[in-house]
């Protein structure tokens, strides 16, 4: 975006060269952010990225120019990039990681003018202080045929330039216009989108809630079950003993009687067998 913004702005024939740095980094940046909506550098850092984009291109348009008048009879322009590649490393000392923004500006005059020309020589393109493109009263052809490099084209004029301004500005009117429209349904969307989320999140919520509720009811059920069943199983236990106490009750009050029988109607031998029957009552309840 900011190569683009930088030739929009620097090429313009109708506001042309004369143009104070200030004004010119200002139209730049203007630019990138009406076109690039997450824009987050400001002018300065703007500036700054250009002077070091400008700065590699610059020496590996040298060394590719250096490359091609070192061509060998056969060599394409891949071998050319390669050979400029190696000399950039060689020259200074690291690798060239700019190619995306040197394919952008090798076709633009100041980049193409230190190519090989038709005179055999090399002339280049004067450039203001701020960076934007001065004119050139006798420019040269490169020979782009041997490069596998495009002709640039030539700027139109200032006169024609400003004939068609108004209608310029009535599209950039209108593209503003389906841009600030189309950014406004994607907030619209995007809101929406933003709502339908929230409303899934409170749903899961309320499902898992939902489902602890259930899960915590199941084990409070359980629980119960249990103390019921353990209280069924206390009061047969308590029902059993019971049922034996009144038995054995029942037993010692018979046992008693016999203790306690009357025995001086008894014959000799029956209370022989009253002794014997008191002696294992005694030993039954008072050992």
């Amino acid at each position: 975006m900011l190569i683009s913004a930088w030739l929009n702005v620097s090429t313009d024939p109708v506001v042309g060269t004369d143009q104070k740095g200030e004004t010119f980094w200002s139209r730049i940046h203007r630019y990138c952010v009406e076109f690039c909506t997450d824009m987050t550098r400001g002018v300065v850092a703007c500036k700054k990225r250009w002077y070091k984009i400008n700065k590699a291109v610059a020496q590996f348009a040298g060394c590719y120019d250096q490359a091609s008048r070192n061509i060998r009879s056969g060599s394409n322009a891949d071998d050319i990039k390669e050979l400029a590649y190696k000399l950039y490393s060689t020259n200074y000392g690291q690798k060239f990681t700019f190619e995306r923004h040197w394919n952008m500006l090798r076709l633009e005059q100041k980049w193409r003018s230190q190519l090989p020309t038709q005179s055999g020589g090399s002339k280049r393109t004067k450039v203001s202080a701020t960076g934007a493109y001065s004119s050139s009263s006798n420019p040269e052809t490169p020979l782009a045929d041997e490069l596998g490099v495009d002709s640039p084209v030539r700027p139109q004029g200032s006169k024609k330039s400003k004939r068609r301004g108004k209608g310029k500005a009535q599209m950039s009117e209108d593209f503003s216009e389906r841009k600030s429209s189309v950014v406004k349904k994607l907030s619209l969307m995007e809101d929406i989108k933003n709502v339908r989320e929230k409303e899934l999140m409170e749903r899961e919520k309320e499902r898992e809630e939902e489902k602890e509720h259930r899960a915590k009811m199941m084990a409070i059920k359980e629980k119960e079950i249990q103390i019921q069943a353990a209280m069924k199983e206390q009061e047969l236990q308590t029902q059993r003993y019971i049922k034996e106490m009144e038995i054995k009750a029942k037993e010692r009050e018979m046992d008693m009687q016999i203790l306690n029988a009357d025995t001086s109607t008894m014959s000799e031998k029956r209370r022989a067998l009253h002794e014997i029957a008191c002696e294992k009552i005694m030993a039954k309840w008072f050992t």
